[in-house]
C-alpha cells in the first residue's frame, strides 16, 4: 500500500518553488541578472524542485524498486543540478566570452547539466521521450563514429558539449528557459491560483447547470467544464487525468458506454489546447519561433479553436441521437456558489487577455491575472472564501506543472539542437518536400502523417518543437505562410497524443474508464473525424487565422465548416435528432464533408454554398414532415 508523501520534502519542495515563484515575480518588474545567469537560476531550481518533488513522491510507487530509483534518481538530480548550475552562474560571463573554447570543468560540469535533465525528464514523463533525448544527444556528441549513410555534419566535442549544456548562450537545455522563465511560467501560477480561489471547481458546475437542460446532457457537461479547466492547463494529458475522473463516471452513470465515455472527454480536453488563455503549450513556442506577439498566435488559432468545438458538439449531438438508453439524470447545482465564485475568473480573464492584446509580456499579464484572483475572492462570504490551505495546494497545482513542462522543454531542447546543428532536421524536411514533389496536397498528407508519428507519446510542446523543425519548413517552401504552416505543424502536435499506437490520451481516458483501448480510440476517432479535417480548410482559406481580415471566402469556409461538421457527424453515426436511412447517410456525406474538400481544394463560392443548402434543406423537409405526421 501506498505510503503518504514525506511531509519535510513537501514542506521544502513548497519554500523552493515559492522561493522561484518570488523570483519570477521580481523578474517581471526588474532584470535582476545577465540574460544567461537568469536562465541558469531558472533551469536549476527548477531542477532541484523536481528533483525534491521526486524524492518526496518516491513513496507513493507500488514497488521497492521503482522507490529506489526515485530516491536515488531525486539525489543525483539534486547535487548534480545544485553544482553544476552553480557554477554556471557564477562563470556565466567569462563563459559568454569564452566559449566554446571553454575548461575542461566546464565541459564536465555542462555534461553533468545535460545527464540530470535526461534523467528528470526519465522520471517525470516516462522512458519513451527520455530515450529521444538521449538518443539524439549521443547523435550529437558522437554521430562521427557511425557508417556513412547516417553520418551528419558534426562538430567537436566541445563545441558540441558547449552548445547541448547551454555555455554561454541559450541552446541545448538552455534553448527554451526564455519562453519557460518568460512566459509560461507565471500563467501556470495563474492556472494553479484559479484552483486554489475555486474557480476550477465551479466549471463542473457551469457545465452542469447547462447539461441539465439537454437530452444526454451529463456528456454537454463534460465537455464544456474540461474545455473550461484545459483552457487554464494548457495540456490535453493531465486534463483528461483531471476532469475525467469527475466526468467519466458521470456519463457512465448515463448509460454512455465507457468508450463513449472516455472518448468525449478524451476530444474535449485535447481541444482545449487551440482556446485562449494558454492553449497547448507549444502556441508560446510558435510566438518565439515566428517572432509574434504570443497574442497573436492567440487570435490566429481562435476560429479554428471554436471551429473544433463546434465539430466535436455536433458529433456529440449525433451519437446521442442515436443512443436509445440515455438516462437524463440530473445534476444538483449550487447556483449561488457560482455567482459567488464566477466573478474572480471573468476579472481575471477580462484583465489577463486585456493584457495580452496590449502586447504586455505573457508574465505580467499572468501576475496580474493571479493578482486580480486573489484580490477578488476575499470579498466572498467566509465559507467560499479560499483557505491558506487551499492557496497553498493551488500553488503546488502550478508549481508542479510549470516544473514539469520546464523540465520537458530543457530535455526537447538537446533534440533540437542535434536537429539544428547536425543538420539531421534540414534532411528530413527536404525528404518530405521531394515526396511531396511540389504538390500541396500531397505535401499537406505526408506532413500530417509524419506530425502525428513524430509526436507519438510526446506532449505537445514537445512533439511542435520536432514538427516545427522536421515538418514546417517544407509546407512553407509548398507555399504556405509561416503561420499557417506552424498552425497545420501545431494542430496535430496536439492530436498525435490521440494516435494508436502509442495515444497516451487514449491511454489515460481508458484506464478511467476501464475500457478497450483500441475500441476508445475508434470512438475518438468517429468523434473526430470532422475536426481532422479543420487543419486543411484553415490552411486553403489562411484568413481563417486573422479574424480581423476575413474575406467573404472565409465566411463562406466557416458556414460550410459548420454545416458539413453536422452533416459528416449524421452520417458517422447514421442518426440527427432521428434515425438516418442507409441513402441519407450517404447524401449527408457526400453534400458535407465532401463538398467541403472540394471547396478548399477549388475555391469555388458554388461549392461552398452546398454544404449550408442541404443542412438548410434537410431541416425544411424534416420539419413539414413533422408537421404532417403530427397533424
Amino acid at each position: 500500500m501506498p505510503v503518504p508523501e514525506n511531509t519535510m520534502l513537501q514542506r521544502l519542495s513548497l519554500l523552493v518553488g515559492l522561493g522561484l515563484l518570488a523570483y519570477i515575480s521580481v523578474s517581471v518588474w526588474t532584470n535582476t541578472f545577465g540574460a544567461m545567469q537568469h536562465y541558469s537560476v531558472f533551469t536549476t531550481v527548477v531542477l532541484i524542485y523536481a528533483a525534491i518533488r521526486l524524492i518526496s513522491r518516491a513513496a507513493e510507487r507500488e514497488t521497492r524498486l521503482a522507490r529506489l530509483i526515485d530516491q536515488i534518481s531525486g539525489v543525483l538530480i539534486f547535487f548534480g543540478a545544485g553544482s553544476a548550475g552553480a557554477y554556471l552562474f557564477v562563470n556565466a560571463e567569462t563563459l559568454e566570452i569564452t566559449q566554446p573554447f571553454v575548461s575542461a570543468t566546464a565541459l564536465n560540469m555542462g555534461l553533468v547539466m545535460i545527464a540530470s535533465v535526461l534523467l528528470a525528464v526519465w522520471r517525470q514523463w516516462g522512458a519513451a521521450i527520455a530515450v529521444i533525448c538521449l538518443t539524439m544527444t549521443a547523435y550529437m556528441l558522437w554521430g562521427d563514429v557511425l557508417p556513412d549513410a547516417l553520418q551528419a555534419r558534426m562538430q567537436p566535442f566541445n563545441v558540441s558539449v558547449s552548445f547541448l549544456a547551454g555555455i554561454g548562450g541559450p541552446r541545448g537545455v538552455m534553448s527554451y528557459a526564455p519562453l519557460s522563465a518568460d512566459m509560461i511560467f507565471m500563467l501556470l501560477i495563474y492556472g494553479g491560483i484559479l484552483h486554489a480561489v475555486g474557480v476550477i471547481e465551479i466549471f463542473g458546475e457551469i457545465g452542469a447547470l447547462i447539461g441539465n437542460r439537454l437530452r444526454g446532457g451529463m456528456a454537454y457537461s463534460a465537455v464544456l467544464a474540461s474545455t473550461f479547466i484545459g483552457m487554464v492547463t494548457g495540456q490535453a494529458v493531465s486534463n483528461i487525468a483531471l476532469s475525467g475522473v469527475m466526468t467519466i463516471p458521470a456519463m457512465k452513470k448515463s448509460k454512455f458506454s465507457s468508450e463513449q465515455a472516455a472518448a468525449i472527454e478524451i476530444m474535449a480536453s485535447t481541444g482545449s489546447q487551440l482556446l485562449p488563455p494558454i492553449m497547448g503549450l507549444g502556441a508560446f513556442m510558435m510566438a518565439v519561433i515566428l517572432g509574434v506577439s504570443y497574442f497573436d498566435v492567440v487570435l490566429a488559432g481562435l476560429i479554428p479553436g471554436l471551429l473544433y468545438m463546434f465539430a466535436i458538439l455536433a458529433s456529440l449531438y449525433a451519437m446521442i441521437g442515436g443512443h436509445k438508453g440515455l438516462s437524463d439524470l440530473k445534476q444538483q447545482v449550487d447556483v449561488s456558489r457560482i455567482l459567488w465564485i464566477a466573478p474572480a475568473f471573468i476579472a481575471s480573464f477580462v484583465v489577463l487577455i486585456a493584457l495580452l492584446m496590449l502586447r504586455f509580456s505573457p508574465s505580467m499579464a499572468g501576475f496580474w491575472g493571479s493578482a486580480t484572483a486573489v484580490g477578488l475572492s476575499i470579498f466572498r462570504p467566509a465559507l467560499l472564501r479560499p483557505t491558506w490551505m487551499s492557496f497553498r495546494d493551488g500553488l503546488r497545482v502550478g508549481l508542479d506543472t510549470a516544473s514539469q513542462l520546464a523540465v520537458v522543454l530543457a530535455a526537447i531542447g538537446l533534440v533540437v539542437q542535434t536537429l539544428t546543428s547536425t543538420g539531421l532536421g534540414v534532411s528530413a524536411g527536404a525528404l518530405i518536400a521531394d515526396l511531396g514533389a511540389g504538390n500541396l496536397l500531397v505535401t499537406l498528407l505526408i506532413g500530417m502523417a509524419v506530425s502525428m508519428i513524430v509526436g507519438m507519446g510526446l506532449p505537445t510542446p514537445a512533439a511542435y518543437a520536432l514538427i516545427a523543425i522536421i515538418v514546417v519548413p517544407s509546407l512553407i517552401d509548398a507555399g504556405l505562410t509561416p503561420m499557417a504552416a506552424n498552425m497545420f505543424g501545431f494542430y496535430f502536435a496536439i492530436f498525435s497524443a490521440l494516435t494508436p499506437p502509442v495515444a497516451v490520451g487514449v491511454l489515460v481516458g481508458a484506464r478511467i474508464a476501464n475500457a478497450g483501448f483500441l475500441a476508445t480510440a475508434f470512438e475518438a476517432g468517429r468523434l473526430g473525424a470532422m475536426a481532422l479535417l479543420l487543419p486543411f480548410i484553415f490552411v486553403s482559406f489562411p484568413s481563417l487565422l486573422d479574424p480581423a481580415s476575413l474575406t467573404l471566402n472565409g465566411w463562406v469556409a466557416i458556414l460550410a465548416f459548420l454545416a458539413a461538421s453536422i452533416l459528416g457527424a449524421g452520417a458517422l453515426y447514421g442518426a440527427l435528432a432521428r434515425t438516418l436511412t442507409p441513402n441519407m447517410r450517404g447524401l449527408f456525406f457526400i453534400a458535407g464533408p465532401v463538398m467541403l474538400l472540394s471547396y478548399a481544394a477549388t475555391d469555388w463560392l458554388v461549392i461552398g454554398l452546398i454544404p449550408s443548402v442541404a443542412l438548410t434543406g434537410w431541416l425544411i423537409f424534416s420539419r413539414r414532415r413533422k408537421a404532417l405526421a403530427t397533424a
